[in-house]
């Protein structure tokens, strides 16, 4: 085949500058060094001005992305140590963007080495992007000039990393350490309880205590009362802290006039209580103020002490050692603290230590007890006390236990009701089919809303980036940043999820061909491993909802993939302090009336007859089961509702009830008073987990 013609293309003129790329998008790069610029007034030039210089070129407003990310990051930081950089990085390699905007040249790089610098500039030469300043256009591929662009640039480049490490560090930084070093506050945050002398003449004589620390009342006060709650809490540090949210004493909010003229107090306080939302410290702070040696009147410099009685203290030295040697391992002078005498030191220990199995279902049990978190997962957690593996139950802020509930016994209960569910799906051609359908479109519903939040959370986005460039305030420009962050980070976490989902789609394949094996799992289910029941859980069901009945009984709900749901119950067995008043009251009724044993066995379907009694012995019987009871009594003491041919009875007409019953399945029990279902039982009737054999002993 001939080599087809091609139009002849224009002689590039080698001596005249190339155009500005206006038909590719381009980038604006914004970087700030710290924190306390954010917001100042190379901000507004970085990100609002090198918006409008390029719309004043010819851009489009749709074509100019603002990279952002970089807000209180080094200059001195590799690219891949940046995420907008290497953002902006990743857009040259992939030739999305034909130029990149900054405010100036040390906005990209002040490398002292030059490494990076080079990286990029061969980047950009090799995609052909062009580097925009306001006072200049870099084109480090044109034919004649680019040398000298490159040239250039690393000169700029290179006089921004000189000036950061001879003018800042070598002169600025450098003078600050030495006027630190001599005991004088150097610019640094001021600590709680103290504020600072600016005054450098006093009565036109030099001041002796120039830029150092003199005792500020109102904050003074406070902190003195924090080291007294610590020895008033037996060093415990979290007790104390505690105290001080809900209690206080608070740092009073700082207004004009409070600080005498001439000194300057603390700024940084902010963190505020979670219960009465007043200036309080993090557990944290709190720990470094009860062993800051500045208390006392010592001066610290790069971690060590420095100026010994440096200014006045406002501890006392015997409150303050007391705070110091349970907290602090180390002495003054940084060898081992020999008075250390932690509150409870912590012993981690092997995690192969621990006895009991590792909870089945983790991460998959929630609850709605809590009103204003609903649908909350439970934490798992070794109990030390117990030496068992619980399921609980938090409240933010302060992780407080609402309710627990023992591993084992939530796991059994779910290993239970998956057992009859795998009996039934085995068995039954049509449950077995919807399985199938239900694990093959795994929560569709869900699916499809996680891709509309994804879009809606994409042009949240895109609606920021347009409007960023009508922005005139700074404050307005570093909220729109944080949501335009708050967005891409929710993009991530719906992607995450949307992906996890979607990967149970390949579960439909492994379940059909694993019908045979199911039917060898169900014979030997004792033998299954549970991180294989965990498996299978996940194949036919969603997740499971524990909901708080009553202190000692928690209801259990399994929400299969095929919109059913299996419920169980479980009660705490043990003695009488569990029990609420109402069931204590009703269970002395029923035996004083000397109502028929299977009635009070079918309203405490829980509990064996022999745990009935020992109830009404250790609360009204003095010690004694109730030998006034003359009730029919026909089962023996081991008997609970579930052994009774009244049970059966009521089973049994219920399934009459029931239309379009198969024949060749086994009968399912459907248990009326507790509203579960379940396969007939064999053998003899067993005692509950809880009771204890033999007669109670007398209370004395």
């Amino acid at each position: 085949m001939p080599r087809p013609l091609k139009r002849p293309e224009q002689p590039i003129d080698p001596y005249k500058a190339q155009p500005l790329p206006l038909g590719r998008p381009a980038a604006v790069y914004y970087r700030q060094s710290s924190e306390g610029q954010i917001g100042n007034i190379m901000t507004t030039l970085q990100t609002i001005d090198m918006i409008e210089h390029l719309l004043h070129q010819g851009y489009v407003r749709e074509n100019v992305a603002m990279i952002d990310a970089d807000a209180a990051v080094s200059g001195t930081k590799k690219i891949r140590e940046r995420k907008g950089m290497s953002q902006l990085y990743d857009l040259i390699e992939a030739g999305q963007i034909g130029l990149v905007a900054a405010q100036d040249v040390d906005r990209f790089f002040r490398d002292v080495t030059m490494i990076e610098t080079n990286l990029f500039i061969d980047a950009c030469k090799r995609n052909n992007v062009q580097v925009m300043t306001p006072r200049m256009v870099y084109d480090f591929a044109h034919p004649v000039m680019g040398s000298s662009h490159i040239k250039m640039f690393r000169e700029e480049a290179q006089r921004a990393a000189d000036y950061l490490e001879y003018q800042i560090r070598g002169r600025l930084v450098k003078a600050r350490h030495s006027r630190s070093a001599g005991g004088m506050w150097s610019g640094r945050k001021i600590l709680p309880g103290f504020m600072v002398d600016c005054r450098a003449k006093v009565d036109e004589q030099r001041n002796p205590d120039f830029r150092k620390y003199k005792r500020f009342d109102l904050y003074a006060d406070v902190t003195l009362r924090y080291f007294q709650l610590f020895r008033e809490n037996n060093g415990n540090l979290y007790q104390t802290w505690r105290y001080i949210e809900h209690h206080g004493p608070y740092f009073p909010d700082i207004v004009e006039g409070m600080v005498p003229e001439g000194f300057k107090a603390t700024e940084h306080l902010d963190r505020r209580s979670l219960i009465t939302g007043k200036l309080t410290p993090s557990s944290t702070g709190l720990e470094y103020m009860l062993v800051n040696v500045a208390y006392i009147g010592h001066w610290i410099h790069m971690g060590a002490v420095v100026q010994w009685n440096n200014h006045e203290p406002i501890i006392p030295l015997d409150l303050f050692m007391y705070a110091f040697n349970r907290l602090s391992p180390t002495d003054f002078h940084g060898e081992p603290n020999p008075n250390y005498v932690p509150y409870r030191p912590w012993i981690r220990h092997d995690k192969a230590e621990r006895t009991a199995t590792p909870p089945t279902y983790a991460s998959l049990v929630y609850t709605d007890d809590l009103p204003n978190h609903p649908h909350k997962r439970l934490a798992t957690i070794w109990s030390v006390v117990a030496d068992k593996y619980e399921y609980l139950l938090n409240e933010y802020p302060y992780r407080s236990t609402v309710w627990k509930l023992r591993a084992f016994i939530l796991d059994g209960m779910v290993d239970e009701m998956l057992l009859e569910r795998l009996r039934d799906t085995t068995i039954d051609e049509a449950a077995w089919a919807a399985a199938l359908a239900s694990v093959e479109n795994v929560d569709q519903a869900e699916v499809r809303r996680l891709k509309a939040a994804i879009r809606q959370a994409e042009t949240s986005k895109d609606n920021i980036i347009a409007n960023l460039g009508l922005l005139s305030n700074a404050e307005m420009v570093v909220r729109a940043q944080a949501k335009f962050e708050q967005a891409d980070g929710e993009i991530v976490e719906l992607k995450a999820e949307l992906n996890r989902i979607q990967s149970g789609k390949q579960q439909s394949k492994s379940l059909a061909d694993a019908r045979p094996a199911l039917e060898m799992v169900i014979a030997r289910w004792n033998d299954v491993p549970p991180e294989e029941k965990r498996a299978l859980f996940e194949a036919f069901a969603r997740y499971i909802k524990v909901t708080k009945v009553t202190r000692h009984t928690k209801h259990i709900t399994v929400f299969w993939r095929d919109g059913s749901t299996s419920e169980r119950s479980t009660t705490h067995k043990a003695r009488g302090y569990f029990w609420d008043e109402a069931e204590l009251e009703t269970l002395r009724e029923m035996f004083d009336s000397h109502v028929d044993q299977w009635e009070i066995l079918r309203a405490f379907p829980d509990y064996a007859w022999r745990s009935l009694q020992e109830r009404y012995a250790y609360r009204y019987g003095n010690g004694y089961y109730p030998k006034h009871y003359a009730g029919k009594k026909p089962y023996n003491r081991h008997t609970r509702w579930q052994d009774t041919a009244e049970y059966h009875a009521e089973i049994n007409a219920s399934q009459l009830a029931v239309s379009g019953a198969s024949t060749d399945r086994p009968s399912r029990l459907f248990c009326a008073s507790c509203g579960t279902s379940s396969l007939p039982r064999s053998g003899s009737p067993r005692a509950t987990d809880g009771a204890s054999g033999g007669r109670p002993h007398r209370r004395r």
